[in-house]
């Protein structure tokens, strides 16, 4: 009988627990040999333009963070796809390449470090819950300070942000 998504994450977070003590014997490269980031070229309202999404879960993260890594393979890699209304991105702070044009230019932030500037995230991993507008609809996660509870943390945010984003779409 397959786990479900959610039993997958607790259990991901109960073996990053018991692995905790140890990351800091495993330098960072390790951590993220062969591993790809998310998508992180089109702004969350690019991201937000077609189709049935309301909410961009945005990881803010810098090249070699491993608690990042963390974040991105065990709790965001397999949720665009998986969970309707959710579309996934990972952007760097320090990343200044424009965003991909899919329109005309507006006020919203042109790349991945001037939308973390204009959201005031300065740590890494912050996981972000956005609108369209780069609107949070949830409290951001920041840091990866409680990897036992922090796939629960993730759900709760996506399901409130995913409500707030219904209401406001019928506001």
């Amino acid at each position: 009988m397959p786990l479900s998504p959610s039993r997958r994450l607790a259990l991901s977070a109960c073996a990053l627990a018991v692995l905790a003590p140890f990351a800091s014997v495993v330098p960072p490269q390790a951590w993220a040999a062969g591993a790809r980031a998310l998508d992180g070229s089109r702004s969350p309202r690019a991201l937000l333009a077609h189709g049935d999404a309301l909410v961009v879960v945005a990881l803010f993260s810098v090249p070699g963070c491993p608690w990042c890594e963390v974040v991105r393979r065990n709790y965001l890699r397999h949720l665009e796809g998986a969970v309707p209304g959710v579309r996934v991105a990972e952007y760097g702070i320090t990343d200044e390449r424009p965003f991909e044009r899919t329109g005309p230019s507006d006020d919203t932030p042109q790349s991945a470090s001037a939308l973390a500037k204009s959201l005031g995230i300065r740590v890494s991993p912050t996981v972000a819950f956005l609108d369209d507008d780069n609107g949070e609809l949830a409290e951001r996660l920041v840091g990866y300070n409680s990897p036992d509870f922090y796939g629960a943390y993730l759900d709760a945010r996506i399901a409130g942000a995913l409500e707030r984003a219904a209401q406001k779409r019928h506001e």
